[in-house]
């Protein structure tokens, strides 16, 4: 397979609302571009201080001490480990100005790309840890709505949500407040929409 067609598929659970607040939960899906197929997944617990946590953010994540306790990483290693998984899928040849030099940049895509994206790439800033990544992610939400946008003969869902719209389309992957689960159906998601535009534009050929 060509290294350059590839595409990471990210989703984190956090322990606030705020920008900056805790990464609990995180898992990456390593696929081929265009058919979606899986190459290498990472999930990862990361621990965090509960003083820092919202308490109404925990509750709608699937949280529980003691596996938290047994399986969670300290922040940085968690970090640095979500690095080299991003340098092995990394694809995009760039070339930084200070200190000039060439290297790779992943590509990211998420469901919600404007809230995983910043988040993670600051969280590791934080941490002073560098992900080769885009700054620009593709976000599948968006891909969502212009699908029903495009396609006006289908039943749009009745929201946005991803569980909703996996609900909708009869997805495999349904989404639960676990990172991986959130991440293979946003990968599914993906797949079925690249599939429909396939046929779609095979028929009208």
């Amino acid at each position: 397979m060509d290294q350059a067609d590839r595409l990471v598929f990210i989703d984190i659970e956090t322990a606030g609302f705020k920008p900056t607040a805790p990464l609990i939960e995180l898992a990456a899906i390593a696929v081929t571009s265009g058919s979606f197929q899986e190459l290498e997944t990472l999930e990862m617990k990361i621990a965090f201080e509960m003083k820092d946590a919202c308490p109404r953010s925990l509750g709608v994540t699937k949280f529980s001490p003691s596996l938290w306790e047994r399986y969670a990483l300290p922040p940085e290693d968690a970090a640095a480990k979500l690095a080299v998984f991003l340098r092995r899928h990394a694809i995009e040849e760039v070339l930084r100005k200070k200190p000039r030099v060439s290297h790779s940049l992943a590509r990211l895509a998420a469901y919600n790309a404007a809230y995983d994206g910043p988040r993670v790439d600051n969280w590791a800033t934080r941490l002073g840890v560098y992900l080769p990544i885009r700054k620009r992610s593709l976000c599948v939400m968006q891909r969502t709505l212009w699908f029903f946008e495009e396609n006006q003969g289908l039943t749009p869902p009745r929201d946005y949500k991803l569980a909703t719209i996996a609900e909708h389309l009869g997805l495999t992957a349904m989404p639960t407040h676990s990172a991986l689960d959130v991440v293979r159906a946003t990968v599914e998601l993906a797949r079925v929409l690249a599939e429909h535009n396939r046929i779609t534009t095979t028929r009208a050929a």
